[in-house]
């Protein structure tokens, strides 16, 4: 107790000068004016400070939301067109047939319903854990393996296009084979004009691949966009993989050498999905059998 009053004593000076100033802001504040001046004060102040912790609480949830905004794109992107197997590509609808066997010559042979519509691929969210794009091999590992659903020669695409293709997968991961690799060769074509070819990167700029095997008397234009052609069983139809950015003929050479600008960013892949084709397995037996039977 003594030695409460004794530092109290010693600085009663400045304890004297808070009970001072506190008694003055009291009388400012009760003033009309001034007391709405005070008011507009602490609001902005309590304002921004609020402003200021909410936007740090926001950034802490990016992680979140982004997830939530990827699974909610794997779900829109599964109820899109070239998700879906057509049975009946070619529907004949009143067709006139003369044959003296047949009395009455209008016949309707099919009519598409939703039954003919089965689910061809879908498609499951994961996330980029690591990923290189300065090597002439390169890969990426994602959080998601065979205890998720996920297979080796699986295809994964990005917000903005084609990413790779699965090659190994363990329980809980997954490693993925980058369009940045020279060993990775892509199905593509020309959307304009269906033609195919492949893409393939040639190890140089981490934004640029060539598409090869297109004849020059093929017409192509800068700006053109690739999309894969559907033919591998591993990425549907029509997945954008970037535009021509450059074209030239090769000297003695029947094909253009054709640059494509990559739509996908490999330096800033965050969020991935993984396509899961239904009938891949039954494609791959029936084109082995052909394999083997030339």
């Amino acid at each position: 107790m003594l030695n409460l009053l004794n530092f109290l004593w010693k600085n009663y000076a400045f304890f004297l000068f808070l009970v001072l100033e506190f008694f003055a802001l009291s009388m400012v504040v009760s003033n009309g004016h001034q007391s709405a001046i005070f008011a507009y004060s602490s609001n902005q102040m309590g304002g921004n400070a609020f402003n200021s912790w909410q936007s740090i609480v926001h950034y802490f949830n990016l992680g979140e939301a982004n997830e939530q905004l990827a699974k909610e794109n794997n779900e829109l992107r599964s109820q899109l067109s070239y998700s879906y197997l057509d049975r009946n590509l070619q529907v004949f609808d009143n067709i006139s047939i003369k044959d003296s066997l047949i009395i009455n010559d209008s016949v309707i042979l099919k009519e598409i319903t939703e039954d003919t519509l089965i689910s061809n691929f879908d498609y499951i969210g994961a996330k980029v854990i690591s990923n290189s794009v300065h090597k002439q091999k390169n890969y990426l590992m994602i959080n998601k393996g065979k205890n998720q659903g996920v297979k080796e020669n699986m295809g994964i695409i990005g917000p903005n296009g084609i990413v790779g293709i699965v090659y190994s997968v363990s329980k809980d991961f997954s490693t993925v084979i980058s369009i940045l690799n020279t060993k990775t060769r892509i199905s593509a074509k020309i959307k304009n004009n269906n033609e195919l070819g492949n893409l393939q990167w040639d190890g140089k700029k981490q934004n640029i691949a060539q598409l090869n095997s297109i004849e020059t008397y093929i017409p192509i234009h800068v700006g053109d966009s690739i999309i894969s052609s559907g033919y591998s069983h591993i990425f549907p139809e029509g997945i954008l993989l970037g535009t021509i950015q450059d074209y030239h003929k090769k000297t003695g050479d029947n094909n253009y050498y054709i640059s494509v600008k990559l739509s996908t960013d490999f330096s800033k892949l965050q969020y991935i999905s993984i396509i899961r084709n239904h009938f891949y397995e039954e494609q791959m037996i029936l084109e082995k059998t052909l394999e083997e039977n030339k």
